[in-house]
């Protein structure tokens, strides 16, 4: 099967990859006006063992540092996959959560499948995630797009393993949409021992290491987000957004977003 569909990716000139009672903190989002009239929130679905990834996290990477130079509010994430995992290197920071959302994005797109590494940008618009040109062209689109939602954070350890992210939302609520939030760790180095990347070090950032979503019903509310043990003494980062419910060909847009620190355990 993957020798089929590297048969077909090739056909389409493509590069794509596929294989078989609380504590509050002092952290809060700027409640400021922002600086441009939308967001980006851009996500990559990526994994240790493709070897066509490394280039795409490496266009994530200069999409943040872009977006700390020059002032746009542009939210990146890196979600790791598992299906690579049975091909000699399991990514340690794969899931099969992330993999979900992928293929629920995949329906949301009319995709039959899946593959890495693939960029979306506002929920509706994906890509091959090394595609530098289309990342920045699709950042900036998004950029234009005026906010629907202005997202106020506060983040708190409820205990050690556990964060209680606040939010308060300015703007008309949609019929039908989720608050998701997504716990990141900014930078991370791993030598690959096995695989395709074999002896290869890779430099990740802004990896997420725990994410929750559930329906959005009022304009303020708290969501519960467990964290790996290994977050307790790193800098850590929450970015939550509201998002279109699933449904219709890009139904899943991303309405607002915001970021805050994630305070020590």
């Amino acid at each position: 099967m993957t020798v089929r569909i590297r048969a077909l990716c090739a056909l389409a000139l493509i590069s794509c990859r596929s294989p078989p009672s609380a504590r509050i903190g002092e952290a809060r989002a700027d409640e400021r006006a922002p600086a441009s009239p939308g967001v980006a929130l851009v996500e990559l679905f990526t994994s240790e063992g493709c070897s066509s990834c490394p280039p795409a996290e490496a266009v994530l990477q200069e999409l943040a540092d872009a977006g700390r130079t020059d002032g746009p509010r542009v939210f990146t994430l890196e979600f790791h996959v598992d299906y690579w995992d049975a091909l000699g290197w399991p990514d340690r920071f794969a899931s099969p959560q992330f993999a979900a959302r992928q293929r629920e994005y995949a329906r949301s797109f009319r995709e039959s499948g899946v593959y890495t590494p693939e960029m979306i940008v506002g929920g509706d618009e994906h890509f091959v995630g090394s595609d530098r040109v289309r990342a920045r062209q699709s950042v900036a689109r998004s950029i234009a797009r005026p906010e629907a939602l202005r997202v106020a954070l506060n983040v708190g350890r409820r205990d050690a393993d556990t964060l209680l992210v606040h939010y308060e939302l300015l703007g008309a609520l949609p019929r039908e949409a989720f608050i998701a939030v997504a716990v990141f760790e900014p930078s991370v180095v791993v030598r690959v021992g096995a695989g395709e990347n074999a002896g290869m070090t890779l430099h990740h950032s802004h990896v997420v290491r725990a994410f929750a979503r559930s329906a959005l019903r009022e304009s303020s509310g708290a969501e519960i987000v467990r964290v790996p043990a290994a977050l307790r003494s790193v800098d850590a980062e929450v970015v939550a957004f509201i998002q279109r419910g699933p449904g219709e060909v890009g139904a899943m847009a991303v309405l607002g977003a915001a970021q805050a620190h994630v305070p020590r355990g």
